[in-house]
């Protein structure tokens, strides 16, 4: 495997998501103050009962009214720092875990999003429960750690305070939180592969959910609404039998915690109780004995789950981790960015298939016809370096695209997708790149005259998806975001198949007037018509010669 490889598996790795979710961002000062101020906000919860039998011991058993105000006083201390301690760290903890999920959400995205693609891309609703729930679960990680060293702290100190009454009974403590935290962790075992089930049912469920909204229109046509709700009942049914099952895991296990907790505080309260008939254990300590038994049955209940909130972060992580650790389709270029060579066209192509390179000049309009719509998806995808290259396909300048990789590639050659996305908010955002002013020639060439009086002006809301527009509008705002990038060479994937004749002649004569270098990938002959060279790869010899027009 490659240093980045290695680097990519690394990265995605279990303790190195765990790590993210704790740390990233310089917040290991904060985790550890938090951490501390939740084992404080602990340790007085369990000298309440401590020195509630010191009260009963040495001032209402004697009767001594100085000694109760004083203990009183330092009872009223401990609750004002229990309360405080508390307050400031579940604060400080709200920070820590907001942070640490938008760490691991930013990592998750920008895999998502990287450009040089992934191998076996996730799918839509797969993509969201991974961005979503999965790194919300792997940040409570931040959460599991301070509330378990806050447990700790709870046990040991009521084990120590057990110690120093009774050394039997501080004994029995110790030796039964270990015997229960060894018990429950062999019985957590299975709740790991449970919950990673449980996230990919979910997952698979969203998926098709997602799939079935985004193409309604295609269903309805084809009459299919029958099957895709099947299809959609038996993934949310496998959704739903996984979330039980998970559910009920966790559920059995929790309650035997609880059952272990409360048999083995019971014969710690039987033990008290024995000690204090045969006079070994004041009134005061039979209290605070009590007392902590009440205390710790949470604590201990709390212990016995530990392994099982691992076993779900550790689930979620490794699902996060399967993303980030993904290699990428393409792999990175390692060439410096080229410079111009005399008498190098900006473009030398060649298509896989053909008998000769397709050479595009600055300013040139230059029209690629393609075998079918399936090819011209291809070609676009190829232009646009969202799919591995073979060397020698693509030179930009005179530079290989695979030495260059796709970044580079892509800053000076854009080649939209043919099925474009747009997106909520207003047709000006949706053109325009962030802080640029509308360019009017522009918006003449792709005629979005009648688009601009339709939804009421460039910053007027294109709603959902752009459902304010029909289909040609859209193709047209497309069109537009395309030739506003200003990039060295535009590529159109067939601009116009959602307008009519009338207005693609329009737009051929738009494209034709405007400055830029632009290469169409069309079968329409009014496109044609307005390019200076066209190349045939749909023709019997796939040869590249471009004929003038």
């Amino acid at each position: 495997m490659t240093r980045e490889g290695n680097g990519a598996r690394d990265a995605g790795s279990v303790s190195a998501l765990f790590r993210v979710a704790l740390l990233s961002g310089g917040r290991a000062r904060l985790l550890v103050l938090t951490t501390l101020g939740f084992m404080l906000h602990q340790l007085c919860e369990a000298l309440v009962p401590v020195l509630i039998g010191v009260v009963i011991d040495r001032a209402l058993a004697p009767g001594d009214r100085g000694a109760l105000l004083g203990w009183l006083a330092v009872l009223a201390g401990v609750f004002t720092v229990l309360s405080l301690s508390y307050q400031r760290a579940a604060a400080a903890m709200v920070t820590v875990y907001g942070h640490g999920e938008h760490a691991l959400r930013q990592r998750a995205v920008e895999r998502l999003l990287d450009p040089r693609g992934l191998r076996g891309a996730p799918g839509t609703g797969e993509a969201l429960a991974l961005v979503s729930s999965d790194t919300y679960r792997v940040a409570g990680v931040s959460w599991s750690v301070v509330q378990q060293a806050s447990t700790l702290t709870a046990i040991l100190t009521a084990s120590t305070a057990l110690l120093l009454i009774s050394v039997p009974l501080g004994l029995g403590v110790i030796v039964g939180t270990v015997l229960m935290l060894a018990l429950m962790r062999r019985l957590s075992a299975p709740l790991e592969a449970r919950g990673l089930a449980e996230q990919g049912s979910a997952a698979r469920a969203g998926e098709v959910a997602t799939d079935m909204i985004t193409g309604l229109r295609v269903v309805i046509g084809m009459n299919a609404r029958a099957e895709a709700a099947r299809r959609y009942r038996a993934a949310s049914r496998d959704s739903r039998d996984g979330a039980v099952a998970a559910a009920r895991a966790v559920l059995a296990y929790g309650s035997l915690s609880r059952l272990l907790s409360g048999v083995f505080l019971a014969a710690l309260a039987t033990a008290a109780g024995l000690l204090a008939l045969d006079g070994r254990l004041t009134i005061g300590r039979l209290v605070t004995v009590l007392g902590l038994a009440q205390y710790l049955q949470g604590a201990l209940a709390h212990v016995g789950t530990f392994a099982s909130n691992w076993a779900h972060k550790r689930a979620s992580a490794r699902r996060l981790g399967a993303l980030i650790g993904r290699p990428p389709l393409i792999a990175p270029g390692t060439a410096l960015a080229p410079g111009t060579v005399p008498g190098t066209p900006l473009l030398r192509w060649n298509p896989p298939g053909t008998t000769g390179p397709v050479d595009v000049r600055p300013g040139e309009r230059v029209g690629v016809v393609p075998r079918d719509a399936a090819h011209a998806r291809e070609l676009s995808d190829r232009l646009g370096h969202r799919v591995p290259l073979a060397r020698g396909e693509l030179l930009l300048d005179g530079a290989d695209a695979v030495d260059l990789g796709p970044d580079r590639v892509r800053a000076r050659i854009v080649a939209a997708p043919h099925h474009g996305t747009v997106f909520s908010g207003t047709l000006r955002s949706n053109v325009v790149p962030p802080g640029g002013d509308p360019d009017p020639a522009v918006f003449r060439a792709a005629l979005l005259d009648d688009v601009l009086d339709h939804v009421g002006g460039d910053l007027a809301e294109v709603g959902e998806r752009g459902r304010r527009l029909s289909g040609g509008q859209r193709q047209r705002l497309l069109l537009a975001r395309a030739l506003h990038t200003r990039a060295d060479l535009v590529v159109l994937d067939e601009p116009t198949t959602a307008v009519d004749p009338s207005t693609e002649r329009r737009i051929a004569r738009g494209l034709r007037d405007l400055p830029g270098t632009i290469l169409l990938i069309t079968t329409s002959p009014l496109l044609l018509a307005a390019c200076d060279r066209v190349v045939d790869l749909g023709g019997p010899d796939h040869g590249p010669e471009g004929a003038p027009r």
